[in-house]
């Protein structure tokens, strides 16, 4: 049996699984968060524990059901129907050399990391056919596994992990891949809280209260952007219009998840015509500093930050990934390598950019180096 297919159960199997009684999924990935500590002050703080996604866990969606398509729809129409062609494959066996530049640059994100001083969390074993197929109930043959985007297990705020559950189902559960990865934080930091967002609707364009880890902004002083991307500005106060991820109500329900831990949320709006989440488009740099095109937030931002400086991306580097880089710490930040002019506006500020090659992962996917990364420890040294 492939490592895709569910199994047949039948009474002898079902009594043999029993008897051998396994308890571990992925072998040695709880034992990875050893030692660790779960907390995340804001999103420039000294990037100290990463989760990066699985090169082994990457089966195309389809990007015509409607829960991928309010996302994708802002992407180059060529990809869309190389997506949909290959609906439910696996990227190594549709284009073996994209597979291995996109595995390629999980490694490179991954050795940038530890050059920073991060340590690495990464499963690079193919997933069980359990997770493979755990939304294929909704999506049937092409619902499987999409786990690149490590980020969308969630977020941590202080020292409370949330889970969250993606507006797209065929990644809805990539914290099913890394649960023993969170099992190992917690064992490890007693400190540490565990908590979640309310499960999905497993319907095509009804989500519930939906948030994606995408859709957030850290900044400091406890305070969380939660940003709704809309096609139209009119769309705005109309909450019947589709947004391009999260929604409202979703936000509200972090808002009062986070409430007792002393964070504030606040929500904005911007044009889901630029990108889908707000992480591909509005970089949080250090104090004072951030990264977005002038033409995409159509609602101010909370007072405190308003005034910080904004570097004005270009919106042809929009669509290599320049939105989506990660901050190693305020004196540093990863950068997609074809990003030339961003880099450059970052470097006049005084910050180093770290180059990392990524651009034919964004290029191909949409998602880039912030949606392939989960951090669960950043904190700069006393």
């Amino acid at each position: 049996m492939d490592n895709e297919s569910l199994p047949e159960w039948t009474e002898a199997r079902a009594i043999a699984a029993l008897e051998e009684n396994q308890q571990v999924m992925i072998p040695g990935l709880r034992e990875q968060a050893q030692g660790q500590k779960v907390y995340v002050d804001h999103e420039f703080a000294q990037l100290k524990g990463v989760i990066i996604g699985n090169p082994e866990s990457m089966y195309l969606p389809d990007p015509f059901h409607p829960s991928w398509y309010t996302s994708f729809r802002s992407l180059p129409r060529e990809k869309l129907d190389w997506m949909a062609a290959n609906r439910g494959k696996h990227v190594r066996d549709v284009d073996r050399q994209l597979w291995e530049s996109m595995a390629k640059g999980l490694e490179a994100l991954a050795e940038t990391y530890r050059q920073a001083g991060a340590h690495v969390i990464q499963n690079t074993q193919p997933p069980p056919a359990e997770v493979i197929n755990y939304t294929a109930g909704w999506l049937g043959q092409y619902g499987k596994h999409w786990a690149f985007h490590a980020q969308a297990f969630g977020e941590v705020f202080g020292n409370v992990i949330v889970n969250f559950h993606e507006t797209q189902p065929s990644i809805r559960y990539n914290c099913v891949e890394y649960v023993e990865a969170f099992m190992g934080l917690v064992e490890s930091d007693l400190d540490a809280v565990w908590l979640a967002m309310p499960d999905p609707l497993p319907l095509p364009t009804a989500f519930g209260a939906a948030l994606s880890p995408g859709d957030v902004r850290i900044f400091p002083n406890k305070l969380v952007v939660v940003a709704h991307g809309v096609f139209d500005r009119a769309h705005i106060t109309d909450l019947d219009k589709p947004r391009s991820s999260g929604n409202e109500l979703g936000a509200e329900v972090l808002r009062r998840i986070l409430k007792p831990f002393g964070w504030r949320v606040e929500q904005i709006y911007f044009d889901a015509n630029y990108g889908y989440h707000i992480d591909t488009l509005m970089p949080v740099i250090r104090e004072g500093l951030i990264a977005v095109n002038e033409n995409v937030l159509l609602t101010e931002l909370p007072e405190e930050i308003r005034d910080w400086e904004r570097i004005n991306i270009d919106p042809d580097e929009y669509v290599i990934g320049a939105g989506n880089s990660v901050a190693l710490s305020s004196d540093a930040q990863a950068i997609t390598a074809g990003a030339k002019k961003y880099m450059k506006e970052v470097e006049k500020r005084g910050v180093t950019a770290v180059p990392v090659a990524f651009d034919d992962v964004y290029h191909s996917t949409g998602s880039g180096m912030h949606c392939a990364t989960f951090s669960y420890w950043r904190e700069d040294d006393s």
